[in-house]
């Protein structure tokens, strides 16, 4: 995605390893959705990652299968994101995926209201964060 865009609601920011399967990032997800006490994600959130990941097949099916879309952000938006948790791959120069795109897609850093409400959690080769764009409240 490039240029500005309107910050989503809610975004769920997917970092994940070529060839994780779908399975994996729905497990993780619903993870992520009990933490929160959610059922399912509130209207208008948006699945996001880096954008030469929106074409993994496991992310693609994980998309379809929930009805989200699944957004791509290039990397110079993610590096303009300041995170609370360290990158785990600093070879690569990014913060971490899932928290810069969720934060991104929300806005951030233009929108101050854009805040993770659930750090990176991590499955085994895949990681999500959730953020929102304004109130916490689904």
């Amino acid at each position: 995605m490039t240029g500005p865009f309107p910050p989503a609601p809610w975004a769920i920011g997917i970092g994940c390893r070529q060839g994780v399967v779908a399975a994996e990032i729905l497990e993780l997800l619903s993870q992520a959705w009990a933490r929160l006490g959610w059922s399912a994600p509130p209207a208008g959130t948006t699945l996001c990652t880096l954008d030469r990941k929106v074409g993994e097949p496991g992310l693609v099916q994980a998309a379809v299968t929930l009805g989200l879309p699944l957004v791509g952000l290039e990397e110079a938006a993610l590096r303009a994101i300041t995170t609370p948790t360290p990158s785990a791959a600093t070879d690569h120069g990014l913060p971490p995926v899932a928290e810069a795109a969720a934060l991104a897609a929300c806005g951030a850093p233009r929108n101050p209201h854009a805040r993770l409400v659930l750090p990176r959690i991590q499955g085994p080769g895949s990681t999500c964060a959730v953020a929102c764009s304004g109130s916490p409240t689904p």
